[in-house]
């Protein structure tokens, strides 16, 4: 009786966290495609038209700025304990 508890207990936990990953996916599926859907308005109202070489530019230029502005909001890197300057308590990166 105790393997049988053990295996439910098993199990539910694991159906929990499938469901949890299933809601960041699909919330990241949603921004993805709200994401595309300014970005498809942006260009359109610049004058684009999609299929033509200045559309596509329009997009392509509007993604590298949003992965720009991504790396910037992303956290700097942890040193790996090894800073010259930690005594002073200046942080180091990218050592």
């Amino acid at each position: 009786m105790t393997g049988v508890l053990v295996r439910l207990a098993a199990f539910a936990v694991l159906a929990s966290m499938s469901a949890m990953l299933m809601g960041c996916l699909t919330s990241s599926q949603d921004n993805t495609a709200q994401f595309e859907a300014a970005d498809n308005e942006k260009c359109i109202s610049y004058g684009t038209t999609p299929g033509t070489p200045a559309y596509t530019d329009c997009r392509m230029k509007l993604d590298k700025l949003r992965k720009i502005a991504a790396v910037a909001d992303a956290p700097p890197p942890r040193s790996s304990g090894n800073c010259p300057t930690s005594a002073s308590g200046i942080g180091c990166t990218g050592f």
